[in-house]
């Protein structure tokens, strides 16, 4: 036999086999990506259980239903993560929301809530907004908020910050009932004017200042501890007034 026929013969037939090889790994892979796909699509990973955190206003069952999220779907093939965030951000209750899959059939919706703070008595209704002003809903019930009164509204839209012409007042006061919120004190009432602002601790106890003056004192505990006080001694009649350098005054109501 001709060395030369040998010689281009061996190498055909190593060649042969390193692609049945090839084949057979190819098909091994393959089947195996093919269990896998089939095993996460399995019953195993519909969605059973969904988890919400974070909500406070909205209850859990009202977040899952905004959201879209349907029990029984399959983990792997219920909607993005982006559109079940993009369901929930159309409602500007909702600052910030995260979505998580937990294994084996757990979705979790995570939310960042922003808080109501006030709400503006606006013709037979009242416009709820959160402490940067942003309109959250609006109603025709009493919302047991904080009333600010004395605004001239020039724009309403839910999802949008309220608009007034008193803009400058109307941002000291919202920072002032922020201070307020921490400070373990509550205004009923708000009423804006373009010197001071009156908030109503009671219909007939009244503290009257300038936002930042209320700002202050409230920050530095001197407002809670007068009120607390009056409220000591069943005082529950009159006008808290707030001066420059920390002056503070009272006039009993008869």
């Amino acid at each position: 036999m001709d060395p030369e026929i040998q010689f281009k013969e061996i190498p055909r037939e190593k060649k042969i086999r390193r692609k049945k090889h090839y084949m057979m790994r190819l098909g091994a892979i393959l089947l195996c990506i093919a269990a896998v796909i089939a095993f996460l699509l399995s019953p195993v990973f519909d969605i059973s259980r969904v988890e919400v955190t974070g909500n406070s206003y909205y209850s859990d069952e009202e977040v899952v239903n905004m959201s879209g999220v349907q029990k029984g779907v399959n983990l792997f093939l219920h909607p993005q993560k982006r559109q079940i965030k993009a369901a929930l951000e159309t409602n500007p209750y909702f600052s910030k929301i995260k979505v998580h899959r937990r294994l084996p059939s757990t979705l979790r919706i995570d939310v960042t809530e922003r808080k109501q703070v006030a709400a503006v008595k606006y013709g037979n209704s009242y416009v709820v907004i959160s402490g940067s002003g942003l309109v959250l809903r609006t109603t025709k019930i009493d919302p047991k908020l904080t009333i600010l009164t004395g605004l001239t509204l020039s724009r309403i839209r839910v999802g949008r910050k309220i608009t007034a012409v008193e803009k400058q007042t109307l941002e000291k006061t919202l920072e002032m009932v922020n201070v307020m919120d921490r400070g373990d004190l509550y205004f009923k009432k708000i009423k804006m004017s373009d010197r001071y602002i009156d908030a109503y601790i009671y219909d007939t106890l009244i503290v009257r200042g300038t936002p930042s003056q209320m700002k202050e004192e409230i920050e530095k505990g001197n407002l809670q501890k007068v009120v607390n006080k009056l409220y000591k001694n069943g005082t529950r009649r009159g006008t808290i007034s707030l001066g420059d350098h920390n002056y503070i005054s009272f006039s009993p109501a008869f």
